[in-house]
């Protein structure tokens, strides 16, 4: 695990390397482009460098996950993505802009410098697709949910889980990062079942690092979950709660429940920089308005 440092704190955002391929250094995920120099470091205290990267394998296009795509095409690298993120690399003007909306003023601070990535440096990768890097052959499967356009990544008896496989940071519970605007709950527990279903020995994520314990059990929480945050926010909707008041009850919700099953007060705050508590609430709401509203709309009529 390549520990990106974010925002200068440890353990939030990691890039997963594998190291021992025929053909040079495998990224899973390269974590935004404000901590590229951060990896590149990483990869020097393992006797490598970064022109060792000649594949990088994108779970999803969201900027914590594939915003130094770019940095690593310029050095000769292939971008591996699925079908509906491509275009995004290639131009990213449209995905700038929706988190212009969301960010701010932070986007550089958050994530850096964004730029295309050459379309001869990208491959796209369907469902089931297979890549031969030598020993390995690495498998992309279609997992929707958090994005629509998501892949998890199989080789041997591992996986590469990206957001589908949850958020865990330290001693504390799996989460799944409810964000705006492909959050789809039928298909988040579609996926989970999907990598039931490939029963890895060993799930490596994002946020943060190799999962500890049973993979299953975690799969179990995680799935527990996405059913009790949805069915929470479709409550509270139906209810009339505005926006506002939504963020601050949610925020309230994840915080206890986070240290209700093992984390402390200094996890729970890396938790809300990872998964910033706002975003799902306008991800929750788009969801219930666009594929169930009238179990949201029916207390208003």
């Amino acid at each position: 695990m390549l520990d990106t440092i974010q925002l200068g704190r440890p353990g939030i955002i990691a890039a997963t390397a594998l190291e021992t391929t025929n053909d040079g250094i495998v990224l899973f995920d390269t974590g935004p482009e404000s901590t590229f120099d951060n990896i590149v470091t990483a990869l020097r205290q393992i006797g490598a460098s970064v022109n060792d990267i000649r594949h990088v394998f994108l779970s999803h296009i969201h900027f914590d996950h594939a915003g130094a795509a770019w940095r690593f095409a310029e050095l000769g690298a292939t971008i591996y993505v699925h079908p509906r993120g491509a275009q995004h690399l290639i131009d990213p003007a449209k995905l700038i802009a929706s988190a212009a909306r969301i960010f701010g003023d932070d986007m550089q601070r958050l994530w850096g410098r964004i730029a295309p990535v050459p379309e001869n440096r990208v491959r796209i990768l369907e469902d089931k697709a297979i890549v031969p890097v030598a020993p390995f052959e690495i498998r992309a499967i279609a997992t929707p949910g958090h994005a629509s356009h998501h892949h998890v990544y199989r080789w041997e008896d591992n996986l590469f889980g990206g957001d589908i496989a949850g958020v865990r940071l330290g001693n504390g519970p799996p989460i799944p990062p409810f964000v705006p605007p492909e959050l789809q709950i039928e298909s988040w527990h579609e996926s989970i079942a999907k990598i039931r279903e490939l029963n890895p020995t060993n799930l490596y994520l994002p946020h943060f690092g190799s999962v500890k314990g049973s993979v299953a059990a975690h799969l179990d929480a995680l799935d527990e979950r996405v059913t009790r945050w949805s069915e929470w926010f479709r409550e509270k909707i139906s209810a009339g709660f505005r926006e506002p008041d939504l963020v601050a009850a949610f925020a309230r919700l994840e915080h206890d429940d986070l240290i209700a099953n093992g984390a402390t007060e200094e996890l729970a705050r890396d938790y809300e920089t990872v998964d910033p508590s706002y975003m799902a609430v306008p991800g929750a709401i788009r969801y219930w308005q666009k594929y169930h509203p009238g179990e949201v709309f029916a207390n208003h009529r």
